[in-house]
């Protein structure tokens, strides 16, 4: 039986969760209030802290621990018998005023085999809490992947937008410059003044958004809302590699809310035969000497039966267990069907949001960044006014969120995949990796040429 508990935890030991490769652009960010966070170090907190997968992590405890205990005969009995107690002192009732006194152990012995199906009943049993626990490993690990990805695409959101101020600052100096000239009127310097009071409220709204999803974060890792969190690191642009079949049979035979059901369903298998053998009778055994004029003469024997006499409440039991075997059957089929549904659709959606992110990494964001810098030079040269340039610049920004608003979608998409599959596809790691699609060229940055 140790054995068996031993392999009980080692077969459903959680597999270990490594960090996140993260990318943040090339540009300067803003003081942190803290060192930089990643999402390996709040996964490993969450899976030590958050109180519900706590709870269903004790009701596994629970449920191995109750393995041996179903596999045991009952306690033995004792019991004493004095016989032909003396009508003199009626209110005795000691071995002395007793003429013959019996000490009788007795042990119940269920039918051969009852014993066993109990021990694989809770096993079962114990394997779908595991299996229950680790589901809800999974559900809070998206959760926190998921609060993760929004708390560093604000981070990031906030970092470009501060970014694209640099840009708007630098076509401030060259407006004023143009101004003081005579060859810009002075509305081009009133407008991008305009345009950095706008991005400096967006960016208190993304600054509010940003605490909000930090306040989530706290709640998966049940930390105190007051207590410090620290910067994100940045948003991973790594792509998945994976099999849409091979994922779908994966799931099918370890996702651990389908091996929940499964065990479930053999679980119940057990007790169906567990009921066929409550029509066999159980035994009682019992032995021990007998006491007579304060000497031990003899000892006695006794075997004892039940007869499985009133079969209809046994029928009943049967076909209870029989059916709810074949009820969790067919529950493990229909969730096998679903499952691979949900693959199936995660794996699509992975798809195309990587196929949009393709588009912009290849085609938006280079032209974006290549129309900018042409309008500026054009600006500079009287070509084009500077509404051209500030719808330009606009260009840039949108371009530049919608981006990251698809990497946040391609990171939810996947961490969705890894939570129908039962299993993460993402080898995560904490280097931080810069990614210059994001951050563009630093030479549309300089000041005025």
């Amino acid at each position: 039986m140790a054995r068996k508990n031993k392999n009980l935890k080692r077969s459903f030991l959680a597999p270990a969760i490594v960090s996140l490769l993260l990318f943040a652009p090339h540009f300067t960010a803003p003081s942190m209030a803290g060192g930089p966070v990643s999402l390996k170090e709040l996964l490993g907190e969450a899976r030590g802290n958050n109180p519900e997968l706590k709870a269903y992590g004790e009701r596994a405890e629970a449920m191995e621990a109750r393995v041996s205990s179903e596999g045991a005969l009952e306690d033995p009995t004792f019991r004493v018998e004095l016989m032909e107690l003396s009508k003199d002192r009626p209110l005795d009732i000691t071995p002395g005023n007793a003429s013959q006194t019996k000490y009788i152990f007795n042990q119940s012995i269920p039918f051969p085999g009852k014993l066993s199906l109990k021990e694989n009943i809770a096993l079962k049993e114990a394997y779908a809490a595991r299996s229950e626990f680790r589901s809800k490993e999974q559900q809070v690990s998206r959760e926190v992947k998921e609060a993760y990805f929004d708390y560093a695409y604000l981070a990031e959101s906030i970092r470009i937008t501060e970014e694209i101020k640099g840009v708007l600052s630098n076509m401030a100096r060259i407006a004023e410059a143009k101004y003081s000239t005579g060859l810009a009127s002075q509305q081009d310097v009133i407008k991008v003044n305009v345009e950095l009071t706008s991005l400096t409220n967006e960016t208190i709204t993304l600054e509010a958004e940003k605490d909000v999803a930090a306040a989530r974060l706290k709640s998966l890792l049940n930390r105190d809302q007051d207590s410090p969190l620290g910067e994100p690191v940045g948003l991973t642009r790594e792509k998945v590699k994976f099999d849409t079949r091979e994922l779908m049979e994966r799931a099918a035979r370890k996702n651990p809310e389908i091996r929940a059901v499964e065990f479930e369903a053999e679980a119940n298998e057990h007790k169906a035969e567990l009921a066929k053998r409550d029509y066999y009778p159980d035994f009682m055994v019992g032995a021990g000497p007998v006491e007579k004029d304060g000497r031990f003469e003899s000892f006695d024997v006794m075997f004892q039966v039940t007869i499985p006499l009133w079969r209809s409440k046994y029928d009943s039991r049967s076909r209870e267990a029989a059916s709810n075997a074949r009820s969790l059957r067919s529950r493990l089929a229909a969730g096998k069907n679903a499952k691979g549904f949900e693959v199936k659709g995660a794996a699509l959606r992975v798809e195309a949001a990587d196929r949009m992110r393709v588009l912009y990494e290849t085609g938006l964001m280079p032209q974006v960044e290549l129309s900018l810098e042409s309008a500026l030079k054009n600006y500079r040269a009287g070509k084009v006014d500077f509404l051209t340039l500030l719808d330009t610049e606009r260009e840039l920004k949108k371009t530049r969120l919608d981006y990251l608003k698809i990497i946040l979608d391609y990171r939810k998409r996947v961490a969705a995949l890894e939570n129908a599959v039962g299993e993460d596809l993402l080898e995560y790691a904490s280097e931080d990796i810069r990614d210059s699609a994001v951050a563009g060229s630093g030479a549309l940055y300089g000041g005025p040429r």
